[in-house]
């Protein structure tokens, strides 16, 4: 599946994990006598690797990362779509799908999506250009980042990972913020990773616009006269 799908990951591995944990404990049970506290150390090694934030990228999917990821997207997703039904929304995937495809289980009706690839510099400031084709942006780390992480000030390490591991780095809420010329309404945060809503300065002119018949109208009240079309 590795081959098909053009890259090593480790959900495509799934099905070759049981054998290969088979053939070792068969040959430790064989070959070792003491084969049931080395099995139980590397058991009790595994659940504690599910825990852990390491100092280092790693796929969301090599530890409970992944947890914190769904429940990231789920939070502010549910807040998106009660609180903007119908808005156009700018985002890149996976979160492009999930608001387009209710079954995924992270909302109950498909929202308009508007996608770009990721969330660098230069997508932000070429998404800053088309404001008036969406309402609202839904921004988040692409990428596990630690706060430390290994090997940061190695230049060489980090021009490796962007040539052969597409790595790059997402500009964080308040920039992308700031760029597109929205307001930032909702943020939240897991070791490593992050979430937010940007809400466009058309968004708010439109409720401005919605209150102005009523200010008007009780304005009637004091003598001013009012003219509609």
């Amino acid at each position: 599946m590795a081959m098909v799908g053009g890259a090593v990951i480790a959900r495509y591995m799934l099905p070759a994990v049981p054998l290969v944990i088979i053939i070792g404990v068969s040959t430790l049970r064989r070959r070792v006598r003491t084969w049931p506290a080395i099995v139980a150390s590397v058991a009790l090694a595994f659940i504690l690797a599910l825990f852990p934030h390491p100092p280092y990228g790693i796929s969301l999917e090599d530890n409970l990362a992944y947890r914190d990821y769904i429940q990231l997207h789920q939070n502010a997703e549910n807040f998106l779509e009660a609180r903007y039904p119908k808005a156009r929304v700018l985002t890149a995937w996976p979160a492009s799908d999930e608001l387009s495809r209710p079954y995924l289980g992270y909302v109950t009706r498909p929202l308009q999506v508007v996608r770009i690839e990721d969330f660098t510099a230069e997508q932000i400031f070429a998404a800053s250009g088309l404001r008036s084709n969406f309402d609202v942006a839904l921004v988040f780390s692409t990428k596990y980042e630690p706060s430390h992480p290994l090997f940061e000030r190695w230049a060489t390490w980090q021009r490796w990972k962007t040539e052969f591991f597409g790595y790059h780095r997402d500009l964080p809420p308040a920039a992308a913020a700031q760029i597109l010329g929205g307001q930032l309404v909702y943020e939240d945060h897991r070791p490593g990773q992050w979430v937010a809503i940007i809400e466009m300065a058309q968004i708010e002119e439109a409720r401005a616009n919605a209150k102005m018949p009523g200010i008007l109208a009780n304005s009637g009240h004091r003598g001013l006269s009012i003219r509609q079309r």
